[in-house]
């Protein structure tokens, strides 16, 4: 919109300084003629209405975004939506249902499957029931159940694992002694509790952490040194089936020790086994993800989770080079203009970490794209202000998230943002089309201004009837452009450059010989009129009907910048039809209604006059498509 503005007012910049020179050395202008010329100029040629439709056109995308559950929090994030070229999203509650639950449990004896049925833990080997416990206690989440719905207040992950202790009846009876919450630093979570009047370290985190702590693991209910080998096998066996895998530890302590340290972790833990969280993908991100490839938008997942965890699921839900992930560690390896060369090649990232987020969208841009980033901790905030469109999730984002955003998913549902996508889209045509409406038919009426000026002819139209083509006519009718329906072609275009300018070479010829054509087509019909020795107020009123016409059927062109306009269907918008009707009707009011000939210093037509003004304008819609016929042929 700023390009635009500084178009406009270049162009008008240059008709005045002209008009000056003009007046200066070749026109005896006196200063009020001059100072009159010149303000005919500004109102005829300013498009005075112009930024207020925009706005509102703008505001209309808003509120069809907030409708598909997408709140835009920066109006900018309308129009950069539509040139997004890389969506960066989570993985769990984004992609994936954020439906956990613990469907294997996996000892050195046995790997159980438990996605239903009860437990009864005295049936069950020492290690099955130190991860039960395990999952009961290293919780911060609790369930609630309302008519029969489970509702998890907390980690979706930790009511996984705590649906999982309450099929075995389990309940923590203030056993809790001390705490060490969940740190995405450290990448687990410890509690010193009692269990059959002994004091317990259990541990839960992330496999690999949790296996550089133990050195020894359960084993036909003793203790025996770690099978380093045999677990990182399971890990992979069961990440490459798409389960989240989180491991478990312990080890039994002093009776009398009341306080828990990260040091106390640091030796004698015994490795208890893994639990296989399974979080099935959205369909409906499925079904985005597909719509994203036709729209040449890369989808690229970055999530916490093992690298063949994040491979499976990224496979399932139809991200490209699924097989190719890097992983955070990898990251931490390459230097920035490494990780510059080599982003492009990757669409899954595993076992990252807000950090690695940050670096990736930075690497992302500069290689010249456009980025949305998703996230709903503190720690991804810098990354959210970094993107291009920060996207916060409403439902698990932090405030602190939502605030660094641009828009905020009601839903958590990544489909959401391929909506908002479509939308932004949908804006950027209607703000273009609007704007190819509204310079002709203003700039047509500055020429007339203008050409009377430099020929010494009396001004075309009042003043009075100048604003009302600005400020009425052309407002009512480019408000009805905003709410062109979706084109059928939307989301198989690449994304739009952010360096387009909306006024391009075609949109500047088109501008300015619409521009001329309408005013041509003024001049001439007032030439006819006045050879036909009419009165000057119905020379006035016809030319005022003829620009009105004109921009009627003009709008219609616009409907479809390049394609016929009936292409699209003739009443898949209202509105227009709606503002074309309120227009017939205000301007039938100004030709014939008495009291308006004196304020508008318009007088009736008779039908001879109509027709001619209707002609010229039905002029400028067989021209425009005859254009933009030749220029599709051209095209092809």
């Amino acid at each position: 919109m700023k390009q635009l503005n500084k178009q406009v007012f270049y162009i008008l910049s240059a008709l005045i300084v002209f008009l000056l020179f003009y007046s200066i050395f070749y026109h005896d202008f006196s200063m009020n003629e001059l100072v009159s010329a010149l303000i005919a100029l500004a109102v005829s040629a300013v498009p005075e209405g112009l930024p207020a439709v925009l706005s509102i056109i703008l505001s209309l995308g808003v509120t069809r975004m907030a409708k598909e559950k997408a709140i835009i929090k920066k109006m900018p994030a309308v129009e950069t939506l539509g040139s997004m070229s890389v969506i960066c999203s989570d993985k769990t509650g984004t992609l994936t249902k954020n439906e956990m639950s613990v469907v294997s449990v996996i000892t050195k004896d046995e790997v159980s499957d438990h996605t239903e049925k009860p437990i009864e833990l005295r049936d069950e080997s020492l290690a099955f029931r130190r991860l039960v416990e395990i999952a009961l206690y290293c919780n911060d989440t609790k369930i609630d159940y309302h008519d029969g719905k489970r509702e998890v207040i907390g980690n979706p992950t930790e009511g996984a694992l705590l649906e999982l202790a309450n099929r075995a009846n389990l309940s923590q009876d203030n056993h809790l002694i001390y705490k060490i919450p969940f740190d995405s630093l450290y990448k687990y979570m410890a509690v010193l509790v009692i269990i059959d009047g002994e004091n317990y370290i259990y541990l839960k985190g992330a496999p690999d952490v949790i296996l550089g702590l133990a050195k020894q693991q359960v084993e036909k209910d003793t203790s025996t040194p770690l099978d380093l080998e045999y677990w990182e096998s399971r890990i992979s066996e069961f990440a490459s089936k798409g389960q989240r895998v989180l491991a478990a530890a312990y080890k039994k302590v002093s009776s009398e020790k009341e306080h828990l340290t990260h040091e106390d972790l640091h030796d004698e833990m015994i490795f208890a086994g893994l639990y296989g969280i399974i979080d099935p993908p959205k369909k409906e991100a499925i079904e985005a993800v597909g719509v994203c490839r036709e729209a040449g938008i890369s989808v690229k997942m970055i999530t916490g989770d093992h690298k063949d965890t994040a491979i499976a699921i990224a496979e399932e839900i139809g991200i490209e080079n699924y097989n190719n992930a890097l992983v955070g560690s990898e990251i931490e390896g390459l230097s920035d203009k490494e990780l510059r060369d080599v982003v492009a090649d990757h669409d899954v990232f595993a076992r990252t970490t807000p950090e690695h987020k940050l670096r990736l969208v930075t690497a992302i841009q500069e290689n010249g794209h456009v980025v949305g980033m998703t996230g709903d901790g503190v720690n991804d905030a810098p990354a959210l202000k970094k993107a291009d469109i920060g996207i916060a999730m409403g439902i698990k984002g932090t405030q602190v998230t939502k605030d660094a955003s641009d828009m905020v998913l009601a839903d958590d549902n990544f489909a959401t943002i391929v909506k908002a996508v479509k939308e932004g889209r949908r804006v950027y045509d209607n703000l273009k089309k609007t704007i190819y409406f509204a310079l002709p038919t203003a700039f047509a009426q500055g020429l007339l201004v203008v050409v009377s000026l430099l020929a010494n002819m009396p001004l075309p139209l009042t003043s009075v009837q100048i604003l009302w083509l600005n400020m009425v006519t052309t407002i009512t009718l480019s408000f009805a452009l905003g709410f062109e329906p979706y084109a059928n072609d939307l989301m198989k275009r690449k994304p739009r450059d952010p360096k387009e300018n909306i006024l391009d070479s075609y949109a500047i010829i088109r501008v300015a010989y619409v521009s001329v054509l309408i005013a041509v087509l003024g001049f001439a019909v007032e030439a006819y009129l006045r050879g036909k020795g009419v009165d000057t107020a119905v020379i006035q009123t016809t030319l005022l009907q003829t620009i009105v016409f004109g921009q009627a059927f003009y709008m219609i062109n616009c409907r479809e910048l390049i394609k016929f306009p009936i292409d699209k269907g003739i009443l898949k918008n209202n509105v227009l039809w709606g503002s074309l009707a309120i227009l017939l009707v205000l301007q039938a009011i100004v030709i014939y209604v008495p009291v308006f000939h004196t304020i508008m210093e318009t007088t009736a037509l008779n039908v001879t006059q109509l027709g001619i003004s209707l002609l010229a304008g039905l002029g400028v819609f067989v021209v425009v498509e005859i254009e933009k016929l030749i220029y599709r042929l051209v095209k092809k």
